[in-house]
């Protein structure tokens, strides 16, 4: 496996020593600067899993969790509580009684009189936490927690402190501590009554699968819902589950748990056996080392290779035999650094060879990429074509990764059977590209016709998908392939925007682009200047016929290009990055103006959409909690708006953020609803409280029956999950009429209210008072 001879004569002459001493000197490097720790946490978290194994059922939690704290009210729980749950406990015979709960501080006498006679009650089988921490957020002593002197004086104490690793996971716990200079156990060593090594630690066995600790609520517990036999004998371990209460970590393989579980993982990884030890990484460098020579000593190639092989699993799965048997670790970084350095020399040229096939390859569809296309154009002028697929990043969310590569290929597929003998590119995720020699775009007319004729059909990926397909053509005068690619998809959009199959790339096109780029120079400007404005659409409740709220819409009236139209810039503005700003501006100046409405008179909901891009930008979901904080206007008048796709795309975060302005009161709408490929059972993970369909299913249901059927059942469930509906489109009275027939409950629309400035809307406001007076 190690012949190079071909590389150098010089190399072969020396190609065992180098073999061997080059991965030695990495090995030692390793070694001694430690520079290998985070692969060596990633190999025991892998070894972890390959241990997985559940809890040995002897330790129990009852855990404060959300629904203690609704039973028994805020945090923290009155002390009788606790004495109950001791009670409770040393009824039924538990073993040990062990609190990861303060106890430092007072509460109300009464409270702490009936916990002092609980735990003197519980004869000294009860553990208390002690704990140390920093005096203040910038200073560097420290103040030890200890319970109050009548607690103690009943009960064992024991420190909870936990100590993260630089990249803050609780790999560790300590088996003994000082703390108010007395040296104390860990509470892990005292659940599992091991002797305390004060100062010592060991690693928590994360094999141990936390889910399998049995847990009770400690609601259940007081309410004496727990069976006796259940806790008898058993080691129990009361702390705080509930999210609210922060006690949290993060740890490896079981990502953030309640600091009370990687208590009770310490514990159980003592009651398991001997406390976990570490060896150096000398031993496995060594054997290693070894290894390599041997495999270098073997003159069969084959052979070799298979020694080398068998060697290297023998290595890696070491510390799995010796972690299991003897809890003992072993870090293996050096060692594998040494094996793979060998290996790594004698497959330089395998690797060059893959890397130069990926480098050429899209990796999810095996297409040739652009850096192919960049070649092939290399070699004579040529032309580019561009077909991009419409609506891709809602398809995508909606297929999947497989099918979706799936979905590509078959119509690269097409594409190729159109254009015969010619190389199809992906050239990024939405986009297919090919060459066209000079002189052949005369034909492309009608070859895209074919195109379209055989995408009429749709594709199957594993689900019939109808494809659209929008084409941009770019002459070879106009740059290098990279260029020509970006010319042409910029074709392709226009194409696209305009409602045609194709359209050629022309250098207005690019003066367009420098046009949208000065715009978003003059963002700020305009939002200080007053250029860019809120626009208000009245939104009018169909039963009782008032108007209950608005949308905000910007727009900018640029000194120079006068009215510019949203879509001409809002796209742009997320595209860059600048949609936090924009959105702020329109929400500050839409609470500015529903203030002002209602010392008029007029206190009315308003809306603001939020891109999707916002969703994952945790800067401005906190900022719109304080921009609401600061204003008078009460947050249940406040709705913020987030498109269906915008929803579907990143539904974890999509929740996250939503959840976190539902928390403070804030409507959630998700506008644009039947648009995308989502279900409103799927939609019904949201934290919406109203739903908006799109005015193209509005617009037609006095004359589309099945927009009618759409629309009814669309309210009828909505309604059945506890959302209100909104139809955005309202053009004519009939429309509203059948409308208020189907119970919806708001509406809005051109026939209520066209978008106008804020003066404008109270003016309209004002009108309609007058009228119903």
């Amino acid at each position: 496996m190690f012949d190079l001879a071909r590389l150098s004569p010089l190399f072969a002459r020396w190609r065992r020593r180098v073999i061997f001493w080059l991965p030695g000197l990495l090995g030692l490097f390793l070694l001694l600067s430690g520079a290998g720790t985070g692969l060596d946490q990633l190999l025991r978290n892998m070894r972890d899993g390959i241990r997985s194994h559940p809890a040995s059922g002897e330790i129990h939690i009852v855990e404060i969790d959300a629904r203690s704290l609704a039973e028994f009210g805020k945090w923290p729980l009155p002390r009788r509580i606790h004495a109950a749950a001791i009670d409770r406990l040393h009824r039924a015979g538990a073993r040990s009684i062990a609190f990861d709960v303060d106890f430092s501080a007072t509460s109300r006498p009464a409270e702490d009189d009936r916990l002092a006679a609980a735990l003197e009650r519980a004869r000294g089988s009860v553990v208390l936490p002690t704990f140390r921490q920093y005096a203040g957020s910038n200073s560097s002593h420290y103040v030890d927690n200890i319970p109050i002197k009548s607690f103690k004086e009943n009960a064992f104490l024991a420190a909870v402190n936990v100590f993260p690793d630089p990249d803050g996971y609780i790999r560790h716990m300590p088996l003994g501590l000082d703390t108010a200079g007395v040296p104390r156990p860990s509470l892990a060593s005292m659940v599992a009554e091991r002797q305390a090594g004060i100062g010592r630690q060991f690693r928590i066995d994360y094999a141990i699968e936390p889910s399998s600790i049995p847990r009770h609520s400690l609601v259940d517990l007081v309410s004496g819902n727990i069976p006796d036999a259940a806790l008898a004998g058993k080691r129990v371990v009361i702390g705080a589950t509930a999210v609210e209460m922060g006690d949290r970590y993060a740890v490896p393989r079981h990502g953030v748990i309640p600091g009370v579980v990687i208590q009770v993982l310490a514990a159980e990884t003592l009651l398991a056996g001997p406390v976990p030890r570490q060896w150096s990484a000398v031993y496995p460098l060594l054997l290693a080392l070894i290894f390599v020579a041997a495999s270098l000593g073997i003159r069969s190639r084959r052979l070799g290779s298979a020694f080398f092989v068998v060697s290297t699993l023998g290595v890696l799965t070491l510390p799995l035999a010796t972690e299991a048997l003897f809890s003992i670790s072993l870090p293996l970084a050096p060692a594998l650094a040494v094996l793979a350095a060998a290996a790594l020399l004698s497959g330089a040229a395998f690797v060059a060879e893959q890397y130069l096939r990926r480098a050429l390859t899209d990796e999810a569809t095996g297409l040739p990429n652009l850096a192919a296309l960049e070649i092939a154009t290399a070699r004579a002028p040529a032309n580019v074509v561009v077909a991009r697929i419409d609506r891709f990043a809602a398809i995508a969310s909606g297929l999947g990764p497989d099918a979706t590569a799936r979905l590509v290929l078959r119509v690269a597929e097409r594409l190729g059977f159109a254009k015969a003998e010619t190389d199809i590119y992906r050239t990024d995720e939405a986009s297919l590209a090919w060459i066209e020699r000079p002189g052949d775009e005369e034909s492309l007319d009608d070859r895209i016709d074919a195109i379209a004729a055989v995408m009429r059909s749709p594709v199957e990926c594993g689900r019939l998908v109808d494809v659209t397909l929008a084409f941009g053509l770019a002459t070879a005068e106009h740059g290098n392939a990279k260029q020509l690619v970006a010319n042409a998809s910029l074709a392709a959009f226009h194409a696209s925007q305009k409602g045609i199959r194709w359209e050629r790339f022309v250098d207005a096109d690019s003066d367009e682009t420098n046009w949208h780029l000065s715009l978003l120079g003059e963002l700020d400007a305009a939002m200080e200047s007053g250029q860019l404005w809120n626009a208000y659409q009245p939104k009018l409740d169909i039963r009782s016929g008032q108007i209950v709220g608005v949308e905000a819409l910007v727009r900018w009236m640029h000194p120079e290009r006068g009215p510019i139209a949203p879509d001409s810039f809002v796209p742009l503005v997320e595209e860059h990055g600048r949609a936090r700003d924009l959105t702020v501006h329109v929400l500050e100046q839409a609470l500015e103006d529903a203030f002002r409405w209602s010392e008029e008179g007029h206190p009315i909901g308003v809306a603001v959409n939020v891109s999707a891009t916002l969703l994952r930008d945790h800067e401005f979901i906190e900022l719109v909690g304080q921009i609401l904080a600061r204003s008078a206007v009460p947050t249940g008048r406040v709705t913020i708006e987030v498109t269906e796709s915008a929803a579907m795309n990143s539904p974890e975060q999509a929740i996250a953020a939503l959840e976190s302005w539902r928390a403070l009161g804030v409507a959630i709408s998700i506008d644009d609803y039947g648009t995308g490929q989502s279900s409103l059972g799927y939609l019904q993970k949201l934290p919406a409280t109203e739903l908006k369909i799109d005015k193209s299913f509005i617009q037609t249901i006095c004359t589309d029956s099945r927009n009618a059927i759409m629309v009814r059942s669309t309210v009828a469930l909505a309604h059945e999950l506890g959302m209100k509906v909104v139809a955005e489109g309202i053009e004519e009275a009939a429309c509203l009429h059948l409308l208020e027939q189907m119970g919806c409950d708001t509406g809005q629309g051109y026939f209520i209210g066209r978008p106008m400035s804020a003066k404008a809307l109270l003016d309209f406001l004002s009108e309609r008072s007058r009228e119903a007076a």
